[in-house]
């Protein structure tokens, strides 16, 4: 390549370097591709959790912690290495997104107007960001101030025009003056059937677009919105050459699923639409009103991305992408290849990591590698990717003058500009024609040509709209392109006219260029031929762009040419744009009758597949009536089932809405096949909205493929998805149907929860005894699946509805023999929280979890019978202070302690302060009424009992739980079955005694609760000495204490001077904080708290 300048003098810009092979190196806990090494730049102690980074033009590093202050590390010693890490404003938290630019940092982050895009700046320079203004504020669905949360408002970066782009999560949307550059204009659902949300409620209710790309000036005068359809992409990736991408998130738990998106690359285009819906209806990729996937990348948590534009690493990595996946510990190297309008890509794993929580990456200015980790309160820290398999680049060898400011490295990082401000600065007056010549001078490379234009953009002198006219002829199309795109800022009458005329360019990346600078700078076609090409191919971006662009034309400028165009393509993106323009019924007619007459010919599966998609978009948009086209439902009907399942996926949508019954038995037949189970499921799905006049044979031919499907899935969110779908079904079935199905309910399991649903409450006595009946078969269960579990906590619930003694008496039974159904047995119970219940209640409050709890608190405020048991009142005070850690007032809470124990304390700021002294003072034998210490275990409580309920952590393997139990010296104290020793508590059983809450909070904080029988003793002897431990009497009449180390000591009785309650316990803590989370399992497993896993199902 040639270094640049006004004259087009050419030199080589980097020597090449030989492409080794990829081979991976292990590493203790990282793997990254041959020739590369890690370091460790900054540790948790000094950085935390760290959720986002960027370097400063001075490079300095700026770190969003989080939950914490954006900080600022820095090079003290001129090492290399920023040691020096200090808080650089306070005044914000959480910073997803971190920008240096022209002195001032924008972050995304939670501040005084909650989330915002805020600008920070050093008004009084003293080197800390004191002034602080958002400008951007973020509010979510509800039209509610914004929260910084894992959906919302995410990655910052300048684009090449300038403007500040920001990439926002599904969860939040910007508001703003809309300026006159946004593209993204029209959004729909798309969807025809009711939709049915993702279980978890995650997304519920939320509309299109979900996630989107927006841009803003520094000043946050205006909001730009430039694409949509996303779900959660984290951050935003430019190309040297202008294209943007984001790297979007799945939906894990869809995974077998036809609606299931796994993580994508996408290329980003003005006004793109990339189809994320809630729920089941997201768009799958091959819809052709969204934009296509450039690169699937398989289940992953996408966080931070850049683009290599460097010399240091080898040739093989520059202008290719590296994405953070924060769940799978990887980052990955995208390598892009023009292919029309956009381009292909190819991937390789760069680094893999165990673990590797990383959650942001950049280019530092030597040309190193930096990520960060951290997120989800997980370990944090900086490192460095450095190349070592060949010398470093001398970046002094770059030019002088223009040459060097055109080619610098990295010209997204603000070290770059600045350094290229310098440079500017130096030519004074000679930098405006010498960059205007690089960029005028055919004699240089395209890619200097166009960063020539770049930093007229972002530097001076603007490209007046004559250079670009001219630009625009060139021979070169990244020029052409470039040119194009920067017409469209603020095109006059001749830009207007030229960018329609490169709409016919012989290259469909300045075609693309053209089209999407048309819509920026609003230039609306004149005539439909100069777009008709862009429409009439087999490029999807350029189609769906060329789509966009027919859509701003009147509709009758086009209407007739799409509606009669013998093109298929031009016909079916030309009727879809017309659906975007004209969404009267009469229109509607007429697309569907065109798309009649078009299955009456030949079409590809690809075209076929793309009509059906027009049919629904025109259906949804135009609420027509499909009444009025009963006889299309039936022509398409008739093409089910199909060899090809997209052609079955889309033609069950469209026969189901439009209420086609001819497909009935075909549909059914289809469920009993070996199709595609993830296609057999979506048919049986969309059945239901058309079953309700099917006969009852084929209604029980439905359902029965219903409880089939719920039994056959283990995992994900599916099975939650069947019993809505049959719940729905179930909504048409008489009350004796409804009974029948619940009394086969250990057959039925699936259908019997949906059953269940549609009782009336309170529920009968006959009913009761069903319940209760169904429920004793269901404990039998060895293994019981989430449709039982499920079903057995509906029973609960209704059993809860009636004061029945049956009833209530089996829910005690319940309570005693199944420890870990407490928390909702309890709930139960509290509905009738006098009698026999009060004191299950009373026990509750320690073993059911704290949401639980405050309903059993409520309850027994409404008993009039007291407690004086100190371990209840104890409970009862550490609710208090559990409450008030998560800002729950605890006034029930004081209220239950007045009535229990008739004492008041005069108000004060620590609500629970008076109750811990005044219960230390009645109880100074008892463990203290306080909280364990957050440092006493590595583990975070609650996050570790939520993990052993959940679908990973709830099994384990025994056998390596019995190697575990013996490494972690469990087995000196503790017996379970024949392994171990009797010193302790016999661990034997534990499962049908404890909750897992109980289990967990014993082995994290062994401290918290001491049961009498192991309580510690002091033993304080006559000349002095101390023991501690457990104290047993000897049959010689010694005392024998054993300390927590296991070491005993004989102490004669005659040397006895006292023998003191210890409120501790001699089992340490900290035995499980070296394991991780699969250990945990395995360890509960062996110890038989968890099941042990199925062998199929073990990672």
């Amino acid at each position: 390549m040639t270094p640049p300048n006004g004259k087009g003098d050419a030199g080589n810009l980097a020597e090449n370097t030989p492409v080794p092979q990829p081979r991976a190196a292990a590493g203790e806990r990282f793997q990254i591709q041959k020739g590369f090494g890690i370091q460790r730049i900054l540790s948790d102690d000094k950085v935390g959790s760290v959720i986002s980074m960027t370097f400063n033009e001075f490079g300095h590093l700026l770190i969003g912690q989080e939950d914490g202050p954006l900080l600022l590390a820095y090079d003290d010693n001129d090492d290399g290495v920023p040691e020096t890490v200090r808080v650089y404003c306070e005044k914000v938290t959480n910073c997803q997104g971190v920008l240096a630019l022209n002195g001032e940092v924008f972050v995304t982050a939670d501040g005084p107007e909650g989330l915002a895009l805020y600008k920070l700046s050093d008004a009084d320079r003293n080197g800390s960001l004191e002034k602080i203004q958002a400008i951007v504020n973020f509010v979510d669905h509800s039209g509610k101030t914004g929260q910084t949360s894992e959906y919302g408002a995410h990655g910052i970066k300048l684009g090449p025009d300038g403007m500040i782009y920001v990439v926002v999560g599904s969860q939040v949307k910007a508001v703003g003056e809309v300026g006159d550059g946004q593209t993204y204009r029209q959004t729909y659902e798309g969807d025809l059937l009711p939709r049915y949300e993702d279980p978890s409620g995650h997304g519920k209710d939320v509309l299109a677009p979900g996630g989107t790309v927006i841009r803003t000036n520094s000043d946050g005068t205006v909001v730009e919105h430039v694409a949509g359809g996303l779900r959660n992409a984290y951050d935003i990736v430019f190309h040297p050459g202008g294209a943007m991408f984001v790297h979007d998130s799945d939906m894990e738990s869809d995974v077998d699923t036809a609606w299931y998106r796994s993580s994508a690359v996408f290329d980003v285009t003005e006004g793109g639409e990339f189809g994320w819906r809630s729920g089941w209806a997201k768009w799958p990729h091959y819809y052709y009103d969204r934009l296509p996937n450039l690169m699937d990348t398989g289940r992953g948590s996408p966080t931070g991305g850049v683009c290599y534009d460097h010399f240091t690493f080898p040739e093989r990595y520059q202008n290719t992408m590296f994405l953070a996946d924060w769940s799978q510990g990887r980052i990955i190297n995208v390598r892009l290849k023009p292919l029309g309008s956009s381009y292909t890509a190819t991937s390789e794993v760069f680094l893999q990591g165990q673990p590797l929580n990383v959650t942001d990456v950049e280019v530092g200015p030597e040309g190193n590698l930096f990520f960060c980790t951290g997120g989800r309160s997980t370990t944090g820290g900086i490192y460095r990717v450095v190349y070592t398999d060949g010398e470093p680049t001398d970046l002094t060898k770059l030019g002088t003058g223009i040459a060097e400011a055109v080619r610098q490295p990295q010209l997204e990082a603000a070290w770059t500009r600045q350094k290229i401000a310098s440079i500017k600065n130096d030519l004074g007056d000679r930098w405006n024609p010498l960059v205007a010549g690089v960029a005028y001078s055919s004699d240089n490379p395209p890619e200097y040509r166009v960063r020539a234009m770049t930093l007229m953009q972002l530097f001076g002198p603007v490209p007046s709209e004559d250079l670009l006219l001219e630009l625009s002829e060139t021979e070169s199309e990244l020029v052409r392109a470039k040119a194009a795109s920067m017409l469209g800022r603020n095109p006059g009458p001749l830009g207007r006219s030229r960018l329609a005329e490169l709409l016919q360019d012989r290259s469909p990346v300045v075609q693309r260029a053209a089209a999407e600078a048309m819509l920026r700078g609003q230039v609306v076609p004149k005539e439909y031929e100069v777009v008709r090409e862009l429409i009439s191919g087999g490029d999807r971006t350029l189609a769906f762009i060329g789509r966009r662009l027919v859509a701003s034309m009147p509709a009758d400028k086009f209407a007739e040419n799409v509606l009669e165009a013998t093109n298929v393509r031009e016909s079916l993106v030309g009727m879809l744009a017309l659906t975007d323009v004209d969404q009267t019924e009469q229109t509607a007619v007429r697309i569907l009758q065109r798309s009649s007459e078009l299955m009456s010919g030949f079409l590809s599966d690809a075209d076929f597949v793309d009509l059906l998609r027009l049919c629904q978009v025109t259906l949804h948009r135009s609420g027509l009536d499909s009444t009025h086209v009963t006889a299309f439902g039936e022509q398409i009907a008739e093409e089910f089932p199909a060899g090809e399942p997209r052609i079955n996926h889309e033609v069950i949508r469209l026969a189901a809405y439009m209420q086609s019954e001819s497909v009935a038995d075909r549909a059914i037949k289809y469920l009993e096949s070996e199709a595609p189970y993830e296609s057999r499921i979506l048919v049986a799905m969309c059945l239901q909205s058309m079953s309700h006049t099917w006969n009852d044979k084929q209604r029980f031919s439905l359902l029965k493929f219903y409880e089939k499907s719920a039994n056959r899935s283990t995992s994900g969110a599916l099975p939650m998805y069947i019993t809505n779908v049959t719940r729905d079904f179930c909504s048409a079935l008489s009350v004796d149907d409804l009974q029948a199905i619940i009394e086969q309910g250990h057959i039925w399991q699936n259908a019997a929860l949906a059953a269940i649903y549609r009782l009336d409450r309170p529920v009968s006595g006959e009913v009761a005894s069903i319940l209760v009946r169904l429920d004793r078969r269901l404990r039998n269960e060895k293994q019981p699946r989430d449709i039982q579990r499920r079903l057995r906590t509906a029973i609960v619930t209704m059993l809860a509805s009636t004061d029945q003694a049956e009833s209530t008496e089996y829910l005690r039974e319940l309570w005693r023999e199944e420890p870990q159904r407490r928390s909702r047995v309890s709930v139960a119970l509290a509905q009738n929280p006098e009698g026999d219940n009060w004191d299950y209640l009373v026990r509750s409050l320690n073993v059911v979890d704290d949401d639980a709890a405050r309903e059993v608190v409520s309850a027994l405020l409404k008993v009039n019978v007291a407690t004086d048991d100190p371990l209840a009142l104890r409970h009862l005070i550490l609710l208090g202070l559990r409450n008030q850690e998560d800002d729950h007032r605890p006034d029930n809470v004081t209220k239950l302690l007045r009535h229990w124990t008739g004492k008041q304390h005069a108000p004060t700021d620590d609500v629970m302060k008076p109750w811990q002294d005044w219960y230390a003072e009645i109880y100074p034998d008892s463990p203290p009424a306080t909280l364990p210490p957050r440092d006493e275990s590595t583990w975070d409580f609650d996050q570790l009992v939520s993990y052993l309920k959940s679908p990973e952590g709830r099994s384990g393997d025994p056998t390596r739980g019995r190697s575990l139990f013996l490494a972690a010296n469990c087995a000196q104290c503790h017996r379970t079955g024949a392994v171990g020793e009797s010193i302790g508590p016999d661990l034997t059983g534990l499962a049908s005694r404890f909750t897992k809450r109980e289990i967990v909070e014993s082995i994290l904080h062994p401290n918290h609760v001491v049961s009498d029988q192991f309580a510690s003793k002091r033993v304080v002897t006559l000349d002095g000495k101390v023991y501690i431990g457990l104290v047993t009497e000897q049959a010689d009449g010694t005392l024998l204490v054993r300390d927590s180390r296991n070491d005993a000591t004989v102490v004669p009785v005659a040397e006895v001077d006292q023998i003191l309650p210890e409120t501790k316990s001699i089992m340490p803590s900290g035995l499980i904080d070296a394991l991780n989370e699969r250990d945990v399992s395995d360890l509960m497993s062996f110890i038989g708290v968890l099941p042990a896993a199925e062998v199929a199902t073990r990672p």
